[in-house]
This record gives C-alpha cells, structure tokens and sequence, in this order.
C-alpha cells in the first residue's frame, strides 16, 4: 500500500475550508473525496463572502481627467464666461448691443431734424414783391382793357371755292346783278359773301330776300380773328368794332323793313371820335377800315330821304370791305 503522505494532492479552500482532491493513478481524473462529492451533491448554498480591505476610508474616484467640465461661453470681448457664473458679466453683450442702437438712433433722429429745420427756413424766407414803376403798370392795364377777341359775325353767303379765280368769275356775276360781294379767304378756302347781319336768323331773313335778285345764297356764322392792321392800335379797333355792329344792324333791318327809321346821331359821334384817333400817319388798313365804316354811314343816311334800295346795298358793301380790312 501507498502509503498516504507520499502521495501527491491538492488542497483548495472552499468557504473557508480546505478541500483535498485525490489523484487516482490509474486515472487521468482528478477525484474529490467521497465525502466531499456528497457534500457537493447536497443543495447547499455555496454563496461565499468577498472580502474587502479593512480600510473604509478609501473610495472610487475617477481620475482627473475624467470629469466633466463645464461648457465655456466667449461673451462680448472675446473673454470666456463659464455658465455657471452667476455674476452680471454674462449681460454685457445685449447691454452693449441696445446702447449703440439709441446712440445710432439718436444720431440720425437729429440729422433728420436739423434738416427739416434747415427746409422750413428757406421756405418761410420772404420773398420781396417786385413793385413795377408806375409806367409798367399804366401799360399792363392798356394791354389787358385793349385786347382784341375774335369777331363773330353773320353773313350771306353765296359760295364757296377752291381757288380765287373761280370765286372772282362768280364774284363778277352776281356784282352785275347789283348785289354786294366781297370774296373772303378761310382755311384756304375762298368764300363769296353777300351781305352781312347781326344774328343768324337775321342772316337767313337777308339771304331770303337777295335770293330775289337771282343768286344763289346760303347763311353763315363766322369768326374771324384781327390781323395785322390792329396791332398797337387795338383800342381803335374795338371802337370800329362797335360802329360796324350798329351799322350792320341799320342796313339790314332797314332791307328787311324799308318803313324802319334809324337814329343816325349816335353813329355820327362815334365816327367823330374815331375820326380823331386815326391819324394821317396810321396804317393804311386802319384808314380803310375807318374809310369803309364812314361811307356805309353816309349812305344810310342818304337812304332815310331817297328810299332807295341801292343805297343800303351799297352800305353792305362797304361793311364787307371792313371784314377784310379787319383779318389783313
């Protein structure tokens, strides 16, 4: 027999106990005891208990580098601001912001002002009134009362051309037929009037009755504009202006009604003072203006004793030749 010292073994210590295993030479296995595979066997609780260092005072702590830092904020300034900082330096960067608003706002709120100022300066500088001499003023008001309209006028008319000559062939016929005529160029247009009214019923009652003498008439309103003839003399102008109207109105009530009387006084002095106002060395239009006005007087007059027909006739005219004279 072997004996039990000599043979080989090993011990390990379970739960604070030391087990031995038994070797088996004529096995490779490693047997435990008998009563140790029963004890193992058994349900018993095998938990162990770990055995820590006596030292209490020692803990786990995780090296430095290890821990967690605090994120770092770059504030107005480039000067990092830990958020964990409860000081007022974190409040620098709005504080900043909102004082360079109001001192930009400022700034153009007073350049906005002063130019507003500057405007309403300017505008409300006087202006001094420029006070024209006595004369200046004297000649606007001459100007202003002696202008001159455009005369409307009434007439009979007794055709209308193209060309003047063919207007002169009929001028020549109806002037044989002892009508008035008197050829009148309007927008390149020749027209052949035969007598002058004061409305436009008037003009056609007047071509009614010279179609009598075998012409062939139409009526007509006009508006004829003063020619050369009335610049610097437009106050003269006027005043014939008005003697042609009271003279057209006599001559042709007169045809129309021969027992119609007409008061020649007020003609006469009016042709008095424009007697005295044409002189010898004013324009040759404006003396035949005057001219015509003049004679067309004279031979109403003459008609108030004779009665003639012819002598109105010859009074309308004379009032035509005045038109013309009065657009030259």
């Amino acid at each position: 027999m072997d004996n039990p010292e000599n043979k080989k073994g090993i011990t390990i210590k379970i739960n604070g106990e030391e087990k031995p295993l038994v070797e088996d030479n004529g096995s490779d296995s490693v047997k435990v005891a008998k009563n140790q595979t029963s004890a193992a066997i058994e349900p018993e609780d095998e938990s162990f208990e770990w055995v820590f260092p006596k030292d209490e005072g020692v803990f786990y702590q995780p090296p430095a580098s290890m821990k967690k830092k605090n994120p770092t904020i770059l504030a107005f300034g480039g000067k990092r601001k830990n958020p964990g900082n409860k000081s007022g330096t974190s409040l620098k960067l709005p504080f900043f912001a909102i004082l360079f608003a109001v001192i930009i706002g400022s700034s153009l709120g007073v350049i906005v002002l002063k130019t507003i100022t500057a405007d309403k300066e300017v505008a409300a500088v006087p202006v001094e009134p420029v006070i024209p001499s006595e004369r200046v003023k004297g000649d606007k008001k001459t100007a202003a009362a002696s202008t001159i309209q455009p005369l409307t006028v009434y007439l009979v008319q007794g055709g209308m051309f193209s060309n003047e000559e063919a207007a002169k062939q009929t001028q020549e016929q109806v002037t044989a037929k002892g009508v008035p005529t008197k050829i009148l160029k309007q927008d390149e247009k020749y027209y052949l009037f035969l007598g002058s009214a004061t409305s436009l019923d008037e003009s056609k009652q007047l071509a009614i009755f010279l179609k009598s003498y075998d012409v062939e008439v139409f009526w007509k309103e006009l508006t004829l504009k003063p020619g050369s003839v009335a610049s610097g003399n437009e106050a003269i102008m006027n005043k014939m202006i008005t003697v042609y109207q009271n003279l057209t109105k006599a001559s042709s009530e007169q045809l129309l009604n021969p027992t119609a009387t007409t008061d020649l006084k007020p003609f006469q002095t009016e042709l008095e003072e424009l007697k005295a106002n044409v002189k010898d060395d004013a324009p040759a239009g404006l003396k035949a203006a005057y001219s015509d006005l003049s004679v067309a007087a004279d031979l109403i007059k003459q008609y108030q004793s004779t009665k003639e027909t012819s002598q109105l006739l010859k009074a309308q005219q004379k009032l035509l030749q005045f038109l013309n004279s009065y657009q030259i």
